[in-house]
């Protein structure tokens, strides 16, 4: 009966030839101006110096290293938009109950002009 050995693989070792690439990025990101580094630029200025990146790669190790884009701010929610209109409306005299009743009409009539010339024709009559 044969006897089955146990073959230990070990790590290779970093040898002088070999590159830290997450040093190399840190070093590539300070060079190339500090908070305000993108990945693609980083990822250019390896690659002239011959050592391939990922993106998500040069992603992780700025954000490990304390290099952040600042983001933007978002858009306004649907919500505040319709109290700042409800609002806007309420200051010029109407509300939201006065402009769906003029509404009404401008679908019958079919157009906003048809209901202007008739409101026009409405106050000479008055």
């Amino acid at each position: 009966m044969a006897t089955a050995t146990k073959v230990r693989r070990t790590r290779k070792s970093a040898t002088s030839g070999s590159v830290n690439k997450a040093a190399e990025i840190r070093n590539a990101a300070k060079e190339l101006g500090g908070k305000k580094v993108r990945p693609k630029d980083v990822i250019a200025a390896l690659a002239a110096k011959g050592i391939t990146v990922s993106s998500p790669q040069v992603s992780s190790t700025l954000k490990a290293a304390g290099y952040r884009r600042t983001r933007r701010k978002g858009k306004a929610t649907g919500s505040t938009t319709k109290a700042k209109s409800a609002v806007q409306a309420e200051s010029n005299g109407l509300s939201l109950e006065h402009l769906l009743a003029a509404k009404a009409p401008i679908g019958k009539l079919g157009s906003i002009e048809a209901a202007k010339r008739a409101i026009d024709v409405l106050t000479k009559l008055a």
